[in-house]
């Protein structure tokens, strides 16, 4: 059977030549060569994710046990270890295993967005498949309500930060205030609906794939539309700006979207109250 090309399926032709590739660099590595048959390699970010162009590049956790991650410190100042594939640029980020497990554990929603897409090329230790197999279980209620109170709580300070900039027509202080509202509102939409997120530049292509994100997004669209139309000068009052009513309509979003799943807490509206609270929260819950 005749092997798929980057242009016909990018993820498996990417994962295959890393299984070719990688074993060799990893045994030739001055720095890696005494460690390699212990390491652990995971393909992440675009590539898994179905992006493959000129501007990606190919993301390789190597996760090693820390007694040999210290040994490769002896030898080497860096941790970034840079190869090129087939004309195409890759890295490996050398991590301790133990660090790794620790923070998908503690719930490091960009660290479990990546993993549950991630493909194993190598495991030396058999840490790789179990925090893959581990990062595709369901998120447990606890987590989803958790971090959806934070990110909703977050969210509406942020709103009621850039209140005042938009009633004094201030263009800095609407647009400090504006992507970290709906950063907010983008993962809030993502863990109500079970789902973690990526860090903030890919939530929107993975809001888009979930129900609650999937309402959201006709507002973002209108809000860079506004912004490319130059509403962060507008001279209205707040109540008139185009800006200040999307986000309120994200609000209502993610209010019904609450609901509708019988969550009917105080702070859905009286949110001051409650910033205290939604930090601890998500301090000590366990993935």
């Amino acid at each position: 059977m005749e092997e798929p090309t980057p242009e016909q399926d990018p993820r498996s032709y990417w994962v295959r030549r890393l299984h070719e590739f990688l074993p060799g660099f990893l045994e030739g590595h001055p720095a890696l060569t005494k460690v390699h048959r212990r390491a652990s390699a995971i393909l992440h970010g675009s590539t898994t994710w179905g992006v493959d162009d000129e501007w990606s590049d190919l993301d390789v956790w190597l996760l090693l046990p820390e007694a040999d991650l210290r040994e490769v410190a002896v030898s080497c100042d860096t941790r970034f270890f840079e190869f090129t594939l087939d004309g195409k640029a890759g890295h490996l980020n050398a991590e301790s295993s133990e660090a790794f497990a620790e923070s998908m554990h503690a719930c490091h929603m960009d660290t479990i967005y990546q993993l549950r897409r991630a493909e194993v090329i190598a495991d030396g230790s058999g840490v790789a498949a179990e925090l893959v197999g581990e990062a595709r279980r369901p998120m447990r209620p606890e987590v989803r309500d958790a971090f959806f109170f934070y990110h909703y709580v977050e969210m509406r300070g942020e709103q009621r930060a850039g209140a005042n900039p938009m009633e004094r027509h201030d263009p800095f202080g609407s647009l400090i205030s504006v992507p970290r509202t709906l950063a907010h509102a983008l993962q809030a939409a993502l863990v109500l609906d079970g789902e973690p997120y990526p860090y903030d530049k890919w939530l929107y292509a993975a809001a888009r794939r979930t129900p609650t994100g999937r309402l959201l997004i006709p507002h973002v669209e209108a809000i860079i539309e506004h912004l490319a139309n130059d509403t962060l000068r507008c001279s209205a009052p707040r109540a008139e700006n185009p800006l200040a009513i999307e986000l309120w309509d994200i609000r209502n979003v993610l209010i019904r979207a609450a609901r509708s799943q019988g969550k009917n807490e105080p702070w859905l509206d009286k949110w001051w109250l409650c910033m205290n609270q939604a930090r601890d929260a998500i301090r000590n819950i366990r993935w």
